[in-house]
């Protein structure tokens, strides 16, 4: 017995949706842990432009000088995230990966004072150097350019605690300081 001509193209319409459906695909738990760190305070207006070079630190991130940054920090109560480095130095060059390959650190770098450095160009950034002055170097400051010691590298308590490699997680570091120094 034949089926109604109605009854196949019911079943054809809904073998259509079937697959219309299953071609999307389904969250992940990632997409979901993502979603649930909504970073503490969204940028407003339009993005910030950088004023200096990126020098392979991400042509997308707004980077500023020592002195401006810093200056501009305590006029927008931003935090700083500082990056101390060289030219010279292979872990430093390592580092730049993180900062372009990984979509969170570009993201909530808009919530900051992005400052990157030269230690060998600019002296001053020795003082930022609390527990030596190797390179590659993380810190976060307040507002006010006051280094906050409590935010480091959680995988080096004793030594280069603001030391960071590929692998080391850069990204909950910069939200525990959104989180205590974020508007």
């Amino acid at each position: 017995m034949a089926a109604p001509s109605h009854t196949i193209g019911s079943l054809l319409a809904a073998a259509s949706l079937t697959c219309v459906l299953a071609c999307v695909p389904p969250p992940t738990a990632d997409d979901a842990a993502s979603s649930n760190q909504a970073s503490p305070r969204e940028p407003s207006g339009p993005k910030r432009k950088a004023t200096v070079p990126a020098e392979g630190w991400n042509d997308d991130i707004a980077w500023r000088g020592f002195e401006e940054g810093l200056s501009e920090a305590k006029q927008d109560q931003r935090p700083v995230m500082l990056v101390v480095h060289t030219a010279w130095c292979p872990k430093c060059r390592a580092l730049k990966q993180v900062f372009n390959e990984d979509d969170q650190v570009e993201r909530l770098s808009e919530q900051f004072v992005m400052v990157h450095v030269d230690q060998d160009q600019t002296p001053a950034a020795t003082l930022y150097a609390p527990d030596g002055q190797y390179i590659p170097r993380v810190l976060f400051l307040d507002p006010n350019g006051k280094l906050d010691p409590e935010l480091s590298n959680r995988g080096r308590p004793q030594r280069f605690r603001y030391f960071y490699t590929p692998q080391e997680d850069l990204v909950s570091t910069m939200r525990e300081a959104l989180d205590r120094h974020g508007n």
